[in-house]
């Protein structure tokens, strides 16, 4: 009938509302103009890329005031690993004896995200465990987390 093509026309011609992503990135792009890389002292970052999918960074920081404990220098090495499915990253602090970790794999084909963040001190106080899932289609976005 007229009236069902008339209604299948309309259907058509309307775009489904698009995918707005997750909710913590809603202010990604507020945040990077009105969020300054601040610091006191020298910091120096040295960054070698080691392979197309691995690189490697020392990052030092000398004569600042805004380390915890009054330390005014620190060192930190970082490790990237980066694939079409995702990436792994290691940070170590061999002064205050800490590991921090990411790993983010696209799972199902790439309907899901999933993300393991893993922090470990030598004290042991701090530790901590975040597993992480982002599903996504054309209008919507989930998230599940535990840790």
């Amino acid at each position: 009938t007229p009236a069902d093509d008339d209604i299948a026309k309309a259907a058509a011609s309307v775009s489904s509302c698009p995918n707005p992503g997750p909710l913590e990135a809603a202010t990604w792009d507020c945040r990077r103009l009105v969020t300054l890389d601040t610091y006191d002292g020298i910091r120096v970052d040295i960054s070698k890329q080691l392979s197309p999918f691995f690189a490697v960074v020392h990052s030092f920081h000398l004569g600042t005031t805004m380390l915890p404990d009054g330390k005014s220098a620190s060192y930190g090495f970082t490790a990237q690993m980066n694939d079409d499915e995702g990436f792994m990253m290691a940070r170590v602090d061999p002064e205050s004896g800490s590991v921090d970790g990411r790993i983010h794999k696209a799972l199902l084909g790439g309907l899901a995200m999933g993300k393991l963040q893993v922090g470990a001190s030598s004290e042991g106080a701090n530790d901590q465990l975040l597993a992480e899932v982002d599903l996504g289609a054309a209008t919507w976005t989930a998230n599940l987390k535990y840790g």
